[in-house]
Parts: C-alpha cells; sequence; structure tokens
C-alpha cells in the first residue's frame, strides 16, 4: 500500500519537496491505519514522528519556493483540526487521544494544499466511517456499542482528497 501510495504521490506531484512531504506522510499513514484496525489505538510518538517529518518538509518547500502563505495555512490547519477534534472529545466522548493528533497530522498535510481540502477530507472521512458503521450493523458484524477505529477513515479520506484534487 505504501509503494502505490508512493507511486500516486510522485504521479500527482512529480519530483519536488511535495513528494518528500507526501512520501513521509504515506509512510506514517498506512503505518497508522493498519496499526489502528489491528490495535485500536494510534500511537502518538508515530504521529509526531509524522508531523515532525512532513512538517519540516513543508518549511524547507516553502524556504525554497517562498510559499509562506501555504506553511502558515499547513499549521494553522494543523491547530485549527486539533482543536475541533479535541472539542469534539470532550464535549461528545468516543474519541482519544490518538484522533486529536492524527487530526493535527490530516490539517497539516492537507491545509498545505488548501482549506478547502481540510474540509473535504473531513467531511469525507466522517462520511465513509459512518457508511462503514451503518453497514457492519445491519450485517451484524459489530455490536451496537462496539468500538470502530476512526483512524483508517480519516486516512483514506486524505489520500483521497489530496490525489484526486477533490478541493481547490
Amino acid at each position: 500500500m505504501t509503494a502505490a501510495l508512493f507511486g500516486a504521490a510522485g504521479w500527482r506531484f512529480g519530483w519536488g519537496i511535495d513528494l518528500v512531504a507526501y512520501s513521509s506522510f504515506a509512510v506514517v499513514s498506512v503505518v497508522l491505519a493498519l496499526f489502528d484496525v489491528v490495535e485500536q489505538r494510534l500511537p502518538g510518538v508515530l504521529i509526531v514522528v509524522g508531523i515532525l517529518a512532513v512538517g519540516a518538509s513543508f518549511a524547507l518547500g516553502a524556504v525554497l519556493a517562498a510559499g509562506y502563505a501555504d506553511l502558515l495555512r499547513a499549521a494553522v490547519g494543523m491547530v485549527v483540526l486539533a482543536a475541533c477534534y479535541l472539542a469534539l472529545a470532550l464535549a461528545l466522548g468516543g474519541l482519544g487521544a490518538g484522533e486529536v493528533k492524527l487530526a493535527g497530522l490530516l490539517g497539516l498535510v492537507l491545509g498545505w494544499q488548501s482549506w478547502g481540502a481540510v474540509l473535504a477530507a473531513t467531511v469525507l472521512g466522517w462520511l465513509l466511517a459512518g457508511i462503514a458503521r451503518l453497514v457492519l450493523r445491519a450485517t451484524g458484524q459489530v455490536a451496537r456499542d462496539a468500538p470502530m477505529p476512526l483512524g483508517p477513515y480519516l486516512v483514506l479520506s486524505a489520500w483521497v482528497t489530496i490525489l484526486c484534487g477533490l478541493a481547490p
């Protein structure tokens, strides 16, 4: 899966610093998604490593291409999305610290693209998770109150948004 994402990112971005950032995100996001499916938790250390690797790549890209507005939008996207998930976790429960930290990583990656990408991927991720939950409940695969990993759906929606350019 990681190799496929490397290829897709290369196709989408060509050779450049964005390819380094999104390749780093590919490695981290695939491991996080698999870890969440198997263990139903998202390791904070891996998320922080992803934020540092992707953030450093974006910072270098901003310096090389004078894209400081993109870097600022990515940093603000990271803070805003993580804050929204933290508010949801505190208000409603059901979300763990891993999802809040993952939201920060996704806000960084998607914010580099645009605010529309942040919004599109977030809505798509929750929609995919909701559809999957409905299908699993309808087929009797999971109990009503059984926990469900959210990370894989958020990661999938981020990649769909990034690769398909769902938002300007």
